[in-house]
């Protein structure tokens, strides 16, 4: 995979894959991993059991880091290739962001999730200090939730044994952070500038916003349901999480996605309502919406095409 800026490389003369592969985000790849099943709860449940590793996905937001800063490069190299290039940019910036907001969404079930979702929240939370202000530090603090005062990796192997195992781990991570640019039908990949035509169809083919707060409302209104249960068992418990989980994925490509017409900044601000008003739910929740939002209106801004829904909102 080309990760790197070439001295001699330029956009006029890179060798574009004329094949149209199908692009998945980490968000939108969580919609197919919801089974069928006798009936919604048992499907969310079941959801809830069959979520992603982290690692894969940390590897897949590294990889699109790796490429928008290839292409910045690049049209620096080339200023009047930013209009024919803008779109791959934004594609991967929403793939990016994606990935990252997944890392935090999801929870970990591993010793290597666990590790994955604490490298990024601290480099969150540096960035949010080297960069934001105090609004946007105690947002950061809230996203990434508590954190071990040490981190993991100062911590230092004193025996045989576990530096080998320290090896073996980290030979481990080093793999899954480097995930297959193929993926099966319907699952996240890796993309990079050579399927630009791939990664402009994506950003054309934006999700109906509106559609995706109609499935949010609807699981967070099972999800109510269920928490009224004096003693929910087992499977509402799972499906609780589950739904808490797809619903805010769905509420998050609603506030990453620039709105283009009326009825997405609609679908936006009724969406981001919708999410100060969820008092039951995990602060964390919130923050990261509040996140992706801002996220969603920095894309927005950059172009006439799309609708700012801060000066609307």
């Amino acid at each position: 995979m080309n990760t790197k800026t070439r001295r001699d490389e330029l956009l006029s003369t890179i060798a574009i894959d004329a094949t149209l592969h199908h692009v998945v985000d980490d968000l939108t790849g969580l919609e197919r991993l919801v089974p069928e099943a006798p009936s919604e709860i048992e499907s969310l449940a079941l959801f809830r059991s069959q979520l992603p590793a982290l690692l894969e996905i940390k590897g897949r937001g590294q990889a699109h880091t790796e490429q928008v800063r290839r292409i910045i490069g690049l049209i620096a190299r080339e200023p009047h290739q930013v209009e024919t290039w803008i779109d791959v940019v934004n594609a991967l910036t929403i793939m990016t962001n994606a990935s990252n907001l997944a890392l935090l969404l999801l929870p970990a079930r591993s010793e290597d999730d666990a590790w994955a979702r604490e490298q990024f929240a601290r480099k969150l939370l540096r960035h949010a200090h080297r960069h934001g202000d105090g609004e946007d530090i105690a947002l950061a603090r809230r996203a990434v939730g508590e954190l071990p005062r040490r981190p993991q990796h100062l911590t230092l192997p004193e025996t045989g044994d576990a530096v080998l195992e320290l090896i073996e781990t980290m030979a481990r991570r080093a793999g899954a952070l480097r995930p297959a640019r193929v993926a099966s039908p319907g699952a996240p990949g890796v993309h990079t500038l050579e399927q630009a035509e791939s990664l402009k169809a994506y950003f054309t083919a934006a999700p109906d916003l509106a559609g995706l707060l109609d499935g949010v409302r609807h699981l967070l209104n099972l999800i109510d349901r269920l928490r009224d249960v004096a003693e929910p068992d087992g499977i509402a418990t799972d499906a609780i999480e589950g739904g808490l989980i797809l619903a805010y994925a769905r509420l998050l490509r609603v506030a990453l996605w620039p709105a283009r017409t009326q009825p997405d900044v609609a679908a936006k601000i009724a969406a981001r309502d919708l999410v100060r008003a969820r008092d039951a739910d995990p602060d964390r929740l919130g923050a990261l919406w509040e996140i992706a939002f801002g996220q969603g209106e920095t894309v927005s801004g950059q172009s006439s095409r799309f609708l700012n829904i801060d000066e609307r909102g």
